[in-house]
């Protein structure tokens, strides 16, 4: 195992192309896990505009995931596991809120929304989320304080948006499922794939 320390906290490598990290649920784990992976994915040789979009998904499915424990009164760890493997990118991010529940009615989401003009979609897709944003101010933990956060809302339109598949499934009780049913729900796991094959 090795561990790589150039960020805040440890980045464990289990095996080549295996990476975790151990977070608390606060927004400050986000700068230091976007850090980890972008420096990861760097080593893949994954260019540029495909970290962007991994990294703009990556902060969302992280900040959902602090704002579940925080919800839940949970000051539980967030676990988040990532493999590379040649050009395909999984993301598993394990939480110990109380699930994620679906957001606000949004619109489907075009996957070929930044494959035909990329600049000009992702510009106007951005700036539809910050007009969103702005309006929907909460407050999460940033280093230990409450701070009102902006990023919140439309974090899964904007997860499925960037990524080529999405999964939410539930973990409690020592038993994973895609739906709730059958035991008691104890957090969520966000499961991201991404392959730069797909994004050329």
């Amino acid at each position: 195992m090795v561990l790589i320390c150039d960020t805040e906290y440890d980045v464990l490598s289990p095996s080549p192309g295996s990476y975790a990290m151990f977070l608390p649920p606060d927004m400050s784990s986000v700068k230091s896990f976007r850090s980890a992976l972008t420096h990861t994915l760097s080593q893949h040789d994954f260019p540029p505009n495909n970290i962007m979009q991994i990294e703009l998904a990556a902060d969302e499915a992280l900040t959902n995931s602090v704002a579940a424990n925080v919800s839940s009164s949970s000051d539980e760890t967030i676990i988040c596991r990532w493999r590379i493997e040649g050009s395909k990118f999984t993301l598993y991010i394990l939480d110990y809120g109380s699930g994620i529940r679906d957001e606000n009615p949004v619109e489907d989401v075009d996957k070929n929304l930044l494959k035909t003009n990329s600049t000009l979609c992702f510009s106007n897709f951005i700036d539809s989320i910050k007009n969103h944003q702005f309006k929907k101010p909460d407050t999460l933990p940033y280093n230990g304080s409450e701070h009102k956060h902006k990023n919140m809302g439309k974090g899964l339109k904007i997860i499925n948006a960037m990524m080529d598949s999405v999964k939410v499934l539930f973990h409690g009780e020592g038993m994973v499922g895609d739906a709730p049913q059958g035991f008691k729900v104890m957090g969520s796991i966000l499961a991201l794939e991404y392959d730069r094959a797909k994004h050329l």
